[in-house]
């Protein structure tokens, strides 16, 4: 249910091209995404629709705020003026901080989606899970041997079948 949700959400958010992502865009991508960095999405073949991100967020904190706010009520409605106000200063860095959180959640599960499908297009004989670590340390190699992108698919295919 959890994997069928987050579907739906990448789907909203995400305005994806119809272009396929280039070969040496997908290696520089999962070279970045193994190593933990932040990617750019627009080399994802993607736009990330802040409008659709925020609506989504909302809806998700409303959901998750509700329960307790509902639960603790009567505590909170006879509360001092003065800890409502630092409770609702707590509450708003909460929420931006969270929000920057699930910014990069995500990116990352986009990328690593167009990642995958990407993946069984210009690789279609090497499964991702065995193999992306190992296509990014030989595309590593390629970057320090100055190979050219005209080039660059036979010499990470050949270094592939070699192992």
């Amino acid at each position: 249910m959890f994997d069928k949700l987050k579907s739906i959400i990448l789907t909203y958010v995400f305005y994806t091209s119809k272009r396929p992502i280039l070969f040496s865009d997908l290696l520089h991508i999962n070279k970045l995404f193994n190593e933990g960095m932040l990617l750019d999405v627009e080399k994802l073949g993607a736009r990330m629709r802040l409008s659709a991100t925020y609506i989504v967020f909302l809806i998700i904190w409303h959901i998750l705020i509700f329960l307790p706010v509902l639960i603790f009520h009567s505590a909170l409605a006879k509360m001092d003026c003065h800890l409502s106000v630092l409770f609702a200063v707590l509450f708003t860095a909460i929420f931006f901080a969270t929000f920057s959180i699930y910014k990069e959640w995500l990116i990352d599960e986009y990328a690593k989606q167009r990642i995958k499908n990407a993946w069984g297009t210009h690789f279609p004989y090497f499964d991702y899970k065995e193999y992306n670590q190992k296509v990014a340390i030989i595309y590593e190699e390629a970057l320090k041997l100055d190979i050219p992108k005209k080039e660059l698919e036979k010499f990470v295919m050949d270094k592939l079948v070699e192992d």
